[in-house]
Parts: structure tokens; C-alpha cells; sequence
């Protein structure tokens, strides 16, 4: 039997890297929605995500991943997803030490 991974702290140099490239992308993937680019907003939307991946920002993760979803689809509303990601903003960037 093995034991689980122990946990690291991430420094806060590096939380706050995360952080200012959620607030430098997230209004370039609200863009991307208003002008229909899916395809550039289904990058931005599937970078962001492995971002807050692999910080621990698993709610973030899962409403980026809504929006990545949705972008892959022509006829998929675009404006629902993205609120649900705008919603998770404020508490990642708690999470990293931002607010």
C-alpha cells in the first residue's frame, strides 16, 4: 500500500503569477465571446483551465471546462458559461492570495 502525495504550499511568487494571468486572460476570453471568436475563446477557456488545474482551483476548473465544452459547439450560448467562470474568479484569486 503507498501513501498519498503530501501536500506543498505553493509560493506565493508563483500564486501570484496564476493570478495576474487570470486577470490578464479572462477579460481576452470575454472579448473572444462578445466578437463570437469560439475557437480563440475555447483556447483561452482550455489554457485558463489547466492553469487553475493544477493550482487547486477545482471549481474554476469545472467552469472553465463548461465553457471549453460549450465553445466546441456551433450553437452552444457562450454568455451562461462564462458568467459561471466569472463567478469563480473572486474566490481563486482568495485562494491565491490575491484579494
Amino acid at each position: 500500500m503507498g501513501t498519498a502525495p503530501a501536500a506543498f504550499a505553493i509560493p506565493p511568487s508563483v500564486a501570484r503569477l496564476c493570478g495576474e494571468e487570470l486577470l490578464a486572460r479572462a477579460p481576452q476570453l470575454r472579448a473572444a465571446i462578445a466578437l463570437r471568436q469560439r475557437e480563440l475563446a475555447r483556447e483561452h477557456a482550455h489554457a485558463l483551465k489547466g492553469m487553475a488545474a493544477n493550482f487547486g482551483l477545482k471549481p474554476l476548473a469545472a467552469a472553465l471546462a463548461g465553457l471549453e465544452n460549450a465553445a466546441k459547439q456551433s450553437n452552444a450560448p457562450l454568455e451562461a458559461p462564462m458568467q459561471v467562470v466569472e463567478q469563480e474568479i473572486p474566490p481563486a484569486l482568495a485562494a491565491l492570495g490575491m484579494a
